[in-house]
């Protein structure tokens, strides 16, 4: 036989192997797609736990090491502009008891820090594995985490003191990315246990166990907003738990697979839920309180049991494009009162489901918009020729000196990737993003303007690359302006001036996991949004002047209208809005001018007594409509949607 007989026959015999493996997934459900990988350059300003001391090869306690690394990461730069992230390159980390934010036992807060970036370079081959078997993990009726981010708070302890378990809403900016969490044989384990605030995520994250109590733990108060995107659970007897009624979670792209007793249980918080991906025996969500709301689309649901129902909910749903197939039934729904079950029919979708539904005029038919749902660019390479440093052009962490020189040398320099070594950076003029730059990384940096500058705005994006631009970890204390035809993201960001586009920026715009207001999409422009935090001020946090606006799970703080939707389409799933106190009685929630608004949503605290305003297009100024909370009873709402067009 010949090499390339050799070859045909390897090949054929490749393919077989290939389609056996292939059958032995379950119908629909997709492998998993893992995370490519995303080292860093030595030079970028993180703290890298092998500097610390931890091996990383499988065998060593790596435990006081990488708890020394996350203390050196807290305490380094400023918890809330500048953290730096706490590096695990390639391996296999062994620990033998929990990772958290915090630096020491007692004392202010309890120890609890905000700031806890833990990145991995791989998220296939940066691993923190439990040892098998510790008894401090042996029992599920007293589960304990792995890893856990905490809030800050203004009480102090001392010894004595019962510990804090690190609940509250100062856990500002915390991240856990790029790497797997194997939990191993520990019936009460953990994997991970969250706490974010306004800003945070598990991203690009495995979370798996041979026997465990939960992979994703959102119970202590109060979770979110955060976003968690493209994150696998194996294993467990939950995949995910939430407990508390706020502030709201983001999910996109959930594979959960093989839990023992439920997939998801959430008590009374705001799910948004977009591709979750199932495949388990037993129920995949549980709603268990009338307060708690889920908005999920896009999912697919397999395995199941005839004996069990894919989703039961006792709060408000809005379901859409949901297959569900091997359970007996697929929903039961007793949210609105009159209870609602939905036989099973394998392989067939709940199109759309409401527990909810009213409606600005009357009778306009109870529809979501259905807007069109895009992916934002992304862009990543571990060839650090492609990489240009910002203070290789002259730019210098820290200090007064103006450094808007160096971050645009950099940007003009023709690399693909630039990034800002972690610290604090100074301009004293606006910064513009051009040519053919595919990827500003902040390394959890800041960008302000010097003294007395005025810089307005602080980034213009004048981008030409046809497949866009991001601009990650970065907080941005200026406006950041939007004036290309091309695509531009902003993921892990602040932008505490707001954003706004020009006529020239019709370009689509991508906000992911984002601090900042007001958002002013000033032109037609087509807008995606997951989890995105709006707070405070005196006008309209989100203004929509004739765009397309898509939102996967929005957080509002303060009194101010939440959305101003002028001529535009504005479609969200998931919100929570706050109004700390007791709003003006003119003031409405929403303002629907001239355009069509959908929004499933949950109010916590204090009520507005109007809920939407409207005005047709082409109306006068005593044309509005309105509709008020206290026609729905309850604090939230499955959809509610205003059609104000011609």
């Amino acid at each position: 036989m010949n090499n390339r007989s050799q070859i045909h026959v390897l090949f054929a015999l490749g393919l077989l192997v290939f389609a056996a493996m292939a059958c032995l997934l379950p119908v629909g459900m997709a492998v998993p797609a893992l995370a490519a990988d995303m080292p860093l350059p030595p030079d970028a300003g993180f703290v890298n736990v092998k500097d610390h001391g931890a091996k990383g090869d499988g065998v060593t306690d790596d435990t006081e090491a990488i708890r020394t690394a996350i203390k050196d990461g807290i305490e380094k730069n400023s918890r809330y502009a500048n953290p730096p992230f706490v590096y695990f390159p390639k391996g296999t980390y062994l620990v033998t008891g929990p990772l958290e934010s915090r630096v020491e036992e007692f004392g202010w807060s309890g120890g609890w820090r905000a700031g806890m970036l833990l990145r991995g370079e791989s998220q296939e081959k940066s691993i923190i594995k439990l040892k098998d078997n510790l008894p401090d993990y042996a029992d599920a009726a007293k589960p304990k985490w792995v890893i856990a981010s905490g809030s800050e708070s203004d009480k102090r302890t001392k010894a004595g003191d019962k510990p804090m378990d690190g609940g509250g809403n100062r856990a500002f900016r915390h991240a856990v990315m790029n790497l797997t969490v194997d939990v191993g044989d520990n019936p009460g384990a953990i994997g991970v246990d969250f706490v974010a605030s306004n800003r945070g995520t598990v991203e690009n994250v495995t979370i798996k166990a041979k026997n465990g109590y939960c992979g994703l733990g959102l119970t202590r108060h109060w979770p979110g907003p955060a976003l968690v995107r493209n994150v696998s659970i194996e294993g467990f007897d939950f995949g995910i738990r939430v407990e508390h009624y706020q502030y709201g979670m983001t999910f996109e792209h959930i594979v959960l697979k093989g839990q023992k007793k439920l997939g998801i249980w959430c008590n009374q918080n705001v799910l948004a839920i977009r591709d979750l991906q199932s495949d388990n025996r037993v129920p995949v969500i549980e709603l268990g309180n009338e307060n708690g709301l889920i908005a999920l689309i896009d999912a697919k649901l397999t395995g199941g049991d005839p004996q069990a129902t894919a989703i039961k909910s006792k709060g408000q749903l809005d379901l859409r494009n949901v297959a569900i197939s091997g359970y007996g039934k697929s929903l039961e729904d007793t949210g609105r009162g009159t209870p609602v079950t939905v036989m099973a029919k394998d392989g067939k979708s709940i199109e759309s489901h409401v527990s909810q539904a009213f409606t600005l005029p009357a009778g306009l038919p109870p529809k979501p918009l259905n807007l069109p749902v895009k992916e934002a660019p992304e862009f990543y390479t571990g060839d650090f020729s492609q990489w240009a440093n910002v203070c290789a052009f002259g730019a210098t962490v820290g200090g007064d000196d103006d450094d808007a020189a160096g971050i645009q040398a950099a940007i003009d320099s023709g690399k693909p990737i630039v990034y800002l070594p972690n610290g604090d950076y100074k301009v004293g003029k606006t910064i513009i993003i051009r040519g053919n730059v595919r990827l500003i990384l902040g390394m959890q940096s800041s960008i302000g303007p010097m003294k007395d500058a005025g810089v307005d705005p602080l980034i213009r994006f004048e981008g030409a690359h046809p497949q866009g631009t991001m601009m990650e970890h970065i907080w941005f204390s200026g406006v950041v302006e939007h004036a290309s035809t091309k695509a531009l993201a902003m993921r892990h960001c602040d932008f505490h001036k707001g954003y706004r586009n020009t006529a020239k920026g019709t370009g689509d715009m991508f906000i992911e996991d984002t601090i900042g207001k007001p958002i002013v999409i000033a032109h037609p422009q087509s807008v995606w949004g997951r989890s995105v935090n709006c707070e405070f001020g005196e006008e309209s946090l989100i203004e929509n002047h004739g765009g397309t606006l898509w939102m996967l799970g929005y957080k509002t703080e303060g009194e101010m209208v939440c959305i101003e939707n002028k001529g535009g389409k504005t479609e969200v799933l998931g919100a929570l809005l706050y109004p700390l106190r007791k709003p003006k009685a003119d003031a409405p929630m929403l303002v629907n001018d001239g355009g069509v608004i959908s929004i499933s949503y949950a109010i916590n605290g204090q009520q507005y007594n109007l809920t939407l305003k409207q005005r047709k297009a082409g109306a006068g100024d005593d044309a509005w409509q309105t509709f008020e909370q206290k026609n729905v009873g309850r604090r939230n709402l499955s959809l509610l949607r205003g059609d104000a067009g011609r």
